[in-house]
């Protein structure tokens, strides 16, 4: 049965990014526990503050902080509530090394972007190093977390907040180190970055083991049919405000995607073989500056149209072409 303390509360952070405010989860009982911290930016701290003040808690009062997945809007914080408490931060197995060998993963990270992954699209040398630039700068929105600090659970485990147990689920496709909290007593699911009100982008990044790129919008639509089939009265997602209508959403981001895979299609069908060409038309309502959250949605439908044998990728002066089978 749900009371005042197996409800999590809501404090919303800015982080200065396009994709608006992050949420954070507090716990009050039998332990402050804080889900999920937010980034380093202007502001952002205090609010956070603010935010523990109005249920009585300060941040030395934390006990744990628990990542969801290892983005800087995420965890961003969670070394200076560190610096601040005696509070451990929480991280799964697979998302430990972003928190313990930080400075290795973002250079893995900027590395396989610009040698595997930018300059097969066809972009110009200036145009990728800008996008490098991005990718560093975002690297630079975290306070270091001491490795003595960090606790690893499983993906397959249980966490106690609010008196309840909470069971894990590993639902890569949004972040391939993603994890998600579900309640089935009190039907609560702490969604993370995997359910939002409108669909998640599903980042490009390599597999911690081969160092390809992983199929992250294929890994999203598998990880849907995992909650899909969880039964749950309440939604408590990464961005934006609670609901409760889960497998409401979850059909209408499906029926999303098939709209624009086959958008993708029929331009390719047009004559548009390459990435940016397709990037342009598809996301055209996009800030330029924004737009790489388009690129990633734009090889998610590539790569389920490949699954789908509707069409092939070919490499033409070392630049991926995307033809109709």
């Amino acid at each position: 049965m749900t009371n005042k303390h197996t409800i999590p509360k809501r404090i919303e952070l800015p982080t200065g990014m396009a994709v608006g405010n992050v949420n954070a989860y507090l716990f009050t009982a039998p332990e402050p526990i804080l889900i999920d911290c937010g980034i380093r930016v202007d502001g952002a701290w205090e609010v956070l503050e603010n935010g523990l003040a109005e249920h009585g808690i300060a941040v030395s009062d934390l006990s744990r902080v628990i990542i969801t997945h290892p983005h800087v809007d995420h965890y961003g914080l969670a070394g200076r509530i560190v610096a601040g408490s005696d509070a451990e931060v929480w991280i799964s197995d697979i998302g430990a090394p972003w928190l313990l060998s930080t400075k290795e993963m973002w250079q893995q990270r900027l590395e396989f972007y610009h040698d595997q992954f930018l300059i097969h699209l066809g972009y110009s040398p200036q145009a990728i190093e800008e996008m490098i630039a991005g990718i560093h700068h975002v690297s630079t929105q975290i306070h270091e977390i001491p490795s003595a600090s960090v606790v690893t659970f499983q993906v397959d485990g249980i966490l106690q907040l609010g008196g309840l147990a909470w069971q894990i689920l590993h639902t890569p496709g949004h972040s391939y180190r993603q994890t998600c909290f579900y309640q089935s007593e009190t039907r609560q699911l702490l969604s993370a970055d995997h359910i939002l009100a409108k669909t998640p982008t599903p980042v490009v990044e390599q597999s911690p083991q081969t160092n390809q790129r992983l199929q992250a919008l294929p890994q999203f639509l598998r990880s849907l049919d995992l909650v899909e089939q969880l039964d749950v009265d309440m939604v408590y997602p990464g961005h934006g405000r609670p609901f409760s209508n889960l497998h409401e959403i979850i059909q209408r981001q499906r029926t999303r995607i098939d709209e624009r895979k086959a958008e993708c299609l029929s331009l390719i069908q047009d004559g548009k073989h390459k990435i940016p060409e397709l990037l342009d038309i598809m996301y055209a309502h996009y800030p330029v500056q924004y737009r790489s959250i388009g690129l990633w949605m734009v090889v998610g439908y590539l790569d389920l149209l490949q699954s789908e044998s509707k069409v092939v990728e070919r490499t033409v002066d070392d630049i991926w072409h995307y033809y109709p089978c």
